[in-house]
């Protein structure tokens, strides 16, 4: 079936059998889970919350959030609105109490993704630094580039090696020259 919230595709299976696994919690006990995926706060507050379930157990509380936070991150990117959701996952077989906990999350955290896309939505990673040194002994006509980026979504800091051939970064250079050219012609009004 073709599902809003799935980019108008199947569900997959994974996420099938973590919505399946979830629905045998009570509802006062879902929207608790929810709420606490919501509030981004550590999973070790999950295992609290499913302590005297099925899903005690520390993998099957992970599989419980990153199914939580993949259905609600699938509803957004796919402009899903609550209702649609909520009858996706009926659909798919999810108790009426939890696709209407999971329709309200949804609609109460649009606002704040949309808002965050029109920050960093075409941004994976912000450039933070580079630093270009010879390459290492041993090698000829190289270049070692440092790039240290930081991730938008998270905030942490990576840092990547590049060894690269001369003839490469002059490739690079123009293509790069060429691409800011074509962006510069695009009348963004």
């Amino acid at each position: 079936m073709k599902f809003k919230f799935c980019s108008d595709g199947d569900c997959p299976l994974w996420a099938l059998a973590g919505l399946h696994a979830l629905s045998s919690l009570p509802a006062p006990l879902f929207r608790s889970l929810l709420h606490h995926v919501l509030e981004e706060q550590p999973d070790d507050g999950i295992m609290d919350i499913l302590k005297d379930t099925n899903l005690a157990s520390r993998d099957e509380c992970a599989r419980a959030a990153a199914v939580l936070r993949w259905t609600l991150r699938q509803a957004h990117r796919c402009a899903c609105s609550g209702v649609q959701l909520a009858r996706d996952l009926l659909v798919l077989g999810v108790p009426r109490a939890h696709a209407a906990a999971l329709a309200e999350a949804a609609d109460s955290t649009q606002k704040a993704y949309e808002a965050n896309v029109k920050t960093n939505g075409f941004m994976i990673n912000k450039m933070t630094d580079v630093f270009a040194a010879p390459g290492p002994d041993g090698t000829i006509d190289t270049v070692k580039l440092t790039i240290t980026s930081e991730d938008v979504f998270s905030g942490t800091h990576n840092k990547m090696d590049l060894l690269l051939d001369k003839s490469q970064i002059k490739e690079l250079l123009n293509e790069l020259k060429i691409a800011h050219k074509k962006m510069e012609e695009i009348d963004f009004e």
